[in-house]
């Protein structure tokens, strides 16, 4: 297979005609049939009423002589929004209030774009290409793999698509173009797209109506409503018969794991008018099979390979695809291609995963997972649609999902109010063992026939992805009947190893009998859950599965912020930009937060204390609730945070990875959590754990458990010889807490394996004013009564200058760092950040993947922390390490200095 690229600023008129066919014909020289020319560049954008032929329509719009002295130049995939930001037409909608001063922004959440906005008019794409000789007496077919929301289609003056049927944000469209394609000249074409939200002006009192994005309440709403190209456009070229939706099922035999069945199938599509028969085979490594084919003309036909006919599909000790951290991801290749008279007429090549993941409800009536035979306790987020306007980077996507697998989860939920995600995603989650369930809607969509059709058509999309595992319908609502029942016939049609449940979850857990075995969290998620809320309530705290748990709001990167905001935006904190940055309900459920956290550590002086306060009790809040899952499990089965990364700069919002590609303090709390072998202190009654997520067990290992007063002096020590099982978890004491206790005071956990070798450390600041906040309305905090953890004395710590070196490190492909940190001081360096800058002055590296964070070194003690990252993010500066935290003086290293 061939993939050619149309690029941008090539030769005009004949010159650039003649290079355009010379390379693509060029391309042609291969071993494969299909041939695909991507069409990406050379793209022009404007809107219906600035163009001037317009009057004529696509018929003039998809030929010669249109003036385009007007027009946008671009590139596809691009939403209307994003061309004009990168035209300059408006600043930069990210920073500051700039978003609010495009035409056409509206305030909050909205359903109904405006009619005077500039986007609500028809916007057209118009580009010009030349298709390669090769493709002559071939069967062209121009793909649209994803329009929002309504597209008129034109090429050379003829209309191939109309608005009635070209519809549908997640759907994929074809038109066959054989014989209207031009050879040796220029082919020209036009798409009118149409954008969504052409609803009556009025209040709705749902989230979503149309099957689009839907934004929810965690982002504002981009003002073109993601209009425009937002997938690939491109052409492929195949013989008579053509290769659709290749899926092999995987069957293992369960607990051995020593053999599998494999079921394949693949649609066969007849491009002629003719009856055509052929040969259709496939490969897998060394395994080969075939069969016969034939096809009336037109036809489109399912061909099966059943592994009772094909036995060579029994494989004996496969290579089994396991989530991160339990095992390997391994991989396979199919490889199908249809021959007709001897020759290949189309190919395709699919990668899968042989594991056999399933979720059931247990005794309890909690969902519950198990993979290859084994039990898995959920621990993943919530993920968003990796940017508002639709600039859907490979390093964007790779970042993301790494950093989860690096923070120790094995799930993450796409979230039903985003897009219906991309390639690139599903293959990172499976590269990186990062299981996915797909939320399918976020609300009911009136038009029921357009919604499955969405539905359909990502399921032979994503189908393959061993990372794909579970359905969800929508979010804290019911489908329709009628919708519930097209889901379930498509799922048990096309994927029947994947489970499904209807709704996300309700707050009342009594409904998770209906639901699916999940619930939604209460107003604890979106406004406060201190560090002890999991373990100290049953009902919203570490039990059954929480598709939405959370922490409440979570700060980014104190960097990331100074990006978004103009200086005198960022204090006091409810200034029109910093508000605009957080969600679209603004203070309403933050200020819960922020009035906690000044009860836990005191009122901040400025931004940058106001940062560091909430920062931690950010990470302690996150590593609190991972822990307490990981405590309970498996009387406690999942939980996804609301939510995972953020889809524009968001300041204050539910979010673990910044947009900037930043960590956040949760994130480091959460990664602490999870870390496959654990140990960690319960809130709820002191007992220490060590907790096993291998499947494997442990002997030997060796825990030093001690307490410090807020002035260093030991009030506890003691040690305790323990082993773990398999995914098991060991008790190992529940702790007296000893007279004389500070008001703040320290938990200093250390673990280490049978060799005497450190595994892993655990850093608590704790107070003897017990955590216990009342409670409101569906859980949210009563700030006026209760009590919560007296932190106030940590802001007087006396400052620490830290020891600091670093040498490079080899680290597979990425380029790393091992660094020293040491406290030569005689005070407790509490809540240390590290970060990797461009250079002395510069930006932090972003991605930079950090073993630990934000962490804190009693007096003498050194840790040695390693940075991975990739050489080109330095942008030829030199990699220069800072460090500085709650009460440390900045000092920085570089490598070889």
């Amino acid at each position: 297979m061939r993939k050619i690229i149309i690029r941008r600023n090539a030769m005009r008129g004949f010159l650039k005609l003649v290079a355009l066919v010379f390379l693509t014909g060029l391309a042609s020289q291969n071993s494969w049939s299909r041939e695909i020319t991507y069409l990406r560049d050379n793209w022009r954008v404007q809107s219906e009423k600035e163009i001037q032929e317009i009057k004529e329509g696509g018929a003039k719009l998809s030929g010669p002589g249109v003036n385009l002295k007007v027009w946008y130049p671009a590139s596809v995939p691009a939403t209307v929004l994003a061309v004009l930001v990168e035209n300059k037409v408006y600043p930069d909608p990210y920073y500051g209030v700039n978003l609010t001063k495009i035409p056409g922004y509206v305030s909050g959440r909205w359903l109904a774009m405006p009619e005077d906005s500039p986007f609500y008019p028809s916007w057209w794409y118009r580009t010009e290409f030349a298709v390669p000789e090769s493709y002559q007496g071939k069967n062209l077919i121009l793909h649209l793999d994803g329009i929002n929301y309504k597209a008129n289609v034109w090429l050379n003056g003829k209309k191939i698509g109309d608005e009635k049927d070209v519809i549908g944000m997640f759907r994929r469209f074809e038109f066959d173009i054989t014989d209207l394609v031009k050879f040796r000249e220029l082919n020209y074409l036009a798409i009118e797209t149409i954008a969504p939200g052409k609803l009556p002006q009025k209040r709705y009192i749902t989230k979503q109506l149309e099957a689009t994005t839907g934004w929810d309440d965690h982002n504002p709403y981009p003002p073109d409503a993601n209009v425009g190209i937002w997938q690939d456009v491109y052409i492929t070229a195949t013989g008579a018969i053509a290769i659709k939706n290749p899926y092999v099922q995987t069957k293992l035999e369960i607990p051995q794991l020593n053999e599998a069945h494999l079921t394949i199938s693949a649609d066969l599509v007849n491009r002629t008018d003719k009856e055509v028969s052929g040969e259709l085979t496939g490969t897998i490594e060394n395994i080969n099979f075939k069969q016969a084919v034939k096809l009336a003309p037109r036809e489109v036909k399912t061909v099966w390979f059943k592994p009772e006919q094909f036995k060579q599909l029994n494989i004996k000790n496969p290579r089994v695809w396991w989530p991160s951290p339990v095992g390997p991801q391994e991989l396979y290749d199919l490889k199908m291609e249809v021959r007709v008279d001897g020759k290949i007429s189309d190919d395709e090549k699919v990668t899968f995963g042989i594991r056999e993941i399933t979720s059931y409800i247990n005794d309890e009536g909690w969902r519950t997972f198990k993979v290859n035979g084994k039990n898995i306790l959920i621990r993943g987020g919530a993920w968003m649609t990796s940017d508002m306007l639709l600039r859907l980077t490979p390093k964007r996507y790779e970042a993301l999902v790494r950093y989860a697998k690096e923070a120790g989860f094995n799930m993450l939920r796409s979230e039903g109010f985003s897009i219906r995600e991309t390639e690139e995603f599903y293959s990172l989650c499976d590269k990186y063992g990062i299981m996915v369930t797909q939320q399918i809607f976020g609300r009911n969509i009136p038009d029921e026939k357009l919604a499955v059709s969405c539905v359909e058509d990502m399921i032979l999309r994503i189908r393959n992805h061993p990372s794909l595992v579970h359905f969800l319908g929508h979010d804290e609502t019911f489908p329709t009947q009628t919708l519930d029942a097209a889901y379930r016939e498509l799922i048990a049609k096309y994927i029947p190893d994947r489970t499904y449940q209807p709704h996300s979850g309700a707050f009342n857990v009594k409904d998770r009998f209906e639901t699916g075995g999940t619930r939604t969290g209460t107003l604890e998620l979106w406004t406060y859950a201190g560090p002890a809320h999991y373990y100290t309530h049953k009902k919203d705290g570490a039990w059954g599965f929480a598709q939405s748990g959370g922490i409440g709001g979570v700060i980014a990167d104190k960097e990331s912020i100074k990006r978004m905001l103009p200086d005198d935006q960022l204090w006091p904190q409810w200034s029109e930009a910093f508000s605009l940055h957080t969600v679209i309900q603004g203070a309403e459920y933050f200020n819960y937060l922020r009035k906690a956290i000044y009860r836990r550590y005191g009122e901040p002086k400025n931004f940058d204390d106001f940062w560091w306060i909430i920062t931690a009790n950010n990470y302690e809040s996150a590593r609190g609730m991972f822990e307490a899952y990981a405590r309970n499990k498996y009387s406690a089965t999942g939980i996804t945070t609301w939510k995972y990364d953020a889809s524009w700069p968001a300041a204050l919002t539910w979010q673990y990875v910044d947009w900037y590609l930043l960590p956040t303090g949760a994130y480091f709390g959460a990664k602490k959590a999870c870390e496959p072998l654990h140990i960690q202190y319960s809130y709820d009654d002191n007992s220490i754990y060590i907790v096993n997520s291998y499947y494997r067990e442990f002997k030997g290992l060796k825990a030093d458990v001690k307490i410090y007063n807020y002035d260093l002096t030991e009030k506890f020590s003691k040690t305790e010889i323990a082993d773990v099982a398999p995914d098991g978890k060991t008790e190992l004491f529940k702790m007296t807490m000893p007279q004389g206790l500070s008001k703040s005071f320290f938990l200093a956990l250390k673990l280490y394996d049978g060799d005497g070798k450190l595994v892993t450390d655990n850093f608590y600041w704790l107070s003897t004013t017990p955590e216990k906040p009342a409670r409101r309305y569906f859980g949210a905090v009563a700030l006026s009564k209760g009590s919560f953890f007296d932190h106030s004395d940590l802001r007087k710590l006396p400052p620490v200058k830290l020891s600091l070196s670093c040498q490079n490190k080899n680290s597979g492909s990425d380029q790393a760092i091992l660094v020293s940190v040491k406290n030569p001081t005689n005070h407790l360096a509490f809540f240390i950040k590290m970060e990797l800058l461009k250079g002395k002055d510069g930006l932090q590296v972003a991605p930079s993947y950090w073993s630990d964070n934000y962490f804190s070194l009693l007096p003498g003690e050194e840790k040695l922390v390693l940075v991975s990252f990739a050489q080109s993010d330095l942008e030829t500066k030199e990699p220069v390490i800072k460090v500085g935290g709650w009460n440390i003086e900045p000092v920085d290293c570089a490598p070889g200095r």
